[in-house]
Parts: C-alpha cells; sequence; structure tokens
C-alpha cells in the first residue's frame, strides 16, 4: 500500500509533456497493484473473487480490469456487480438516522434482495447457465437478466459495498475465495491542503451521480452521513481480514475533477444547506492546478468519475 499521505507539487507538471508523463506515473502504479492481486488469484486456485470497498472507490473498473488480466492468463472470468440485486426503489429498506429522519437504506445488507442473491450463489455453485439480474439506477427497478456460463476453471468477480459483508461472503464457497478490497488509502497534501481519503470519495460521488444516477448535489449530500457511519460499521472491521487490498488514489485526480465538481455544485438550488460545505470542497481546491481531462486514458479508473464529452 502507499503512505498515509503523499504531498503533491504543482509544479511538478508545468508543460503537457511533464503533465502526461506524471499521469503515466500515477497509471502505471495502479497496474501493478493489479497485477499483484491477479497474480493472488490464480495461483489460490479461486472459484470466486470478492471485490469491495466503500463508496466511489473504483470498484466497477478495478474489477474490469482484474478481468481483464485473469483472461490474458487464459482463464474464463466473469463480473458480476451486487448492486444488480438491489432490491426496487419502491420496496427499499428504510432507516430512521440519529436526528429521526427517515431514509432510504442504500448502503447496507438490507438494501440486497438476499433471497436473490443465494439462489444466485447456489447456482454459482454447480455451474452452468445462470441468470443474472439486472438494475437500472435511473428507474431505480431490476429490468431484465442477462445469462452466463460458469464453466469448470472459469473465475467469477462479484464487486460491490456488499462484498465484504459476512451474510454476503457466508453464502460463497470461502475455501475457493479470494477477498479483494479497494479504496482510497491515501491522503493527498497540495498546496498546504490535506484531503483525507473519505473527502476524496465525496467529489468522486458527487461527480459521478450527478452524471451517471440522476442525483443531484443535494441528494448526494443528504445521503453522505449515512454513507460514511455505514463504512464505519460495516467495511472498514471486515476490509482488514480481505487477503488484497488496492488503493485507487491516483494523485493526479483532484487536478482533473476540480472543474466537474464546479460544475456540479453550480445546481445546487440558490440558498441550499449545503451551500457551506460546497463552497469549503471548492475552496480546498484553489491551490490545485486542473488537469484537462483528455489526458485521462481510456482505461483509468478514474474515468468512473467523469463525463468526458458531454
Amino acid at each position: 500500500m502507499r503512505s498515509a499521505d503523499i504531498v503533491i507539487n504543482p509544479q511538478d507538471y508545468d508543460t503537457a509533456e511533464e503533465t502526461r508523463a506524471y499521469i503515466e506515473a500515477c497509471e502505471s502504479e495502479f497496474d501493478a497493484q493489479l497485477g499483484r492481486a491477479a497474480e493472488t488469484v490464480l495461483s489460490s486456485g479461486a472459484r470466486t473473487v470478492t471485490l469491495s470497498g466503500p463508496s466511489c472507490s473504483g470498484k466497477t473498473t478495478t474489477a474490469s480490469r482484474l478481468c481483464e488480466a485473469l483472461t490474458e492468463s487464459g482463464r474464463t472470468v466473469h463480473a458480476v456487480s451486487i448492486d444488480d440485486f438491489y432490491r426496487d426503489r419502491d420496496h427499499a429498506a428504510m432507516k430512521i438516522t440519529k436526528s429521526g429522519e427517515l431514509k432510504p437504506d442504500y448502503e447496507s445488507i438490507a438494501s440486497i434482495d438476499t433471497d436473490a442473491f443465494s439462489d444466485f450463489a447456489r447456482r454459482l455453485g454447480a455451474g452452468g447457465a445462470i441468470d443474472v439480474p439486472r438494475f437500472d439506477f435511473h428507474s431505480g427497478v431490476r429490468s431484465g437478466t442477462r445469462r452466463i456460463f460458469v464453466g469448470d476453471g472459469d473465475i467469477v468477480i462479484l464487486e460491490g459495498i456488499q462484498a465484504v459483508y459476512p451474510e454476503i461472503v457466508s453464502m460463497l464457497d470461502g475455501g475457493r475465495n479470494v477477498s479483494v478490497h479497494v479504496s482510497v488509502a491515501s491522503a493527498l497534501r497540495v498546496g498546504g491542503v490535506e484531503f483525507a481519503p473519505h473527502d476524496i470519495r465525496l467529489m468522486r460521488r458527487l461527480v459521478r451521480d450527478y452524471n451517471y444516477r440522476s442525483a443531484s448535489p443535494e441528494t448526494t449530500f443528504y445521503l453522505w452521513d449515512e454513507v460514511r457511519e455505514n463504512e464505519l460499521l460495516n467495511i472498514e472491521p471486515f476490509a482488514e481480514l480481505c487477503r488484497v487490498k488496492i488503493d485507487s488514489l491516483l494523485p493526479y485526480e483532484l487536478g482533473v475533477i476540480r472543474p466537474f465538481l464546479r460544475g456540479v455544485l453550480s445546481r445546487l438550488s440558490v440558498g441550499s444547506k449545503y451551500d457551506e460545505a460546497a463552497e469549503a470542497a471548492l475552496s480546498s481546491l484553489r491551490g490545485v492546478r486542473e488537469i484537462t481531462p483528455e489526458y485521462v486514458p481510456e482505461r483509468s479508473v478514474f474515468r468512473e468519475f467523469i463525463s468526458i464529452g458531454d
């Protein structure tokens, strides 16, 4: 893993050539982590890989890239998102917050149709043709299925925040499962300002959910405290037990996300109660030099959070 605090000097990438080299170096470090993870999976004889991590850690892209690495080694690999087992929005679990508010509970195991997942896990053990549900985040319902065929020697990667939950892991063959945890593990320090890992993930989530999940910045801010509470209670305690850990932080990313975040936060309602939080986020980024998103490689995990060309 990386050190706990990475110091960034914007003068390290004054020119376009220096910026490209800087980004390439950051991406190479992430690639090396993926390579080591693939080696661990292959040497273990795993049938399944549970790939977990807190919100906006880059699980989807990491799962896809890990699939590619394992496929290049001659294995057939299937990726399944545990998000596809979400209950329909109209039947979502609800919770009462500490302040007495009633909120959708999207983060805990209660958000997952465990009966459907249990049936999937049972079929996975037998192999053959398996129908996997699809969840549409825009409509908030499961919409159809897709079919995968799991043969002998195939590997199935199950990704999602719930992949670390004991209730999910217990449904799998623990002796043939490798647990991988992906997170922003390092803090960044730029111009004397420190960005904690959870602050970086909140910026990612504000931009991603606005572009890809039809969520207003108010909605993201509104849910964030509950997201963090769930992470501290239900993810971090079990993350320490994971066999493989990957740091998804790309030290250049604040320079890329800055204009995207500014655009999303400009959509806050006039007089929003989140104005202060938005201003604090934007103020913290004033010493960060912007980087054009076109420099971000197509295969980068960071592409999961930004919408280029829209």
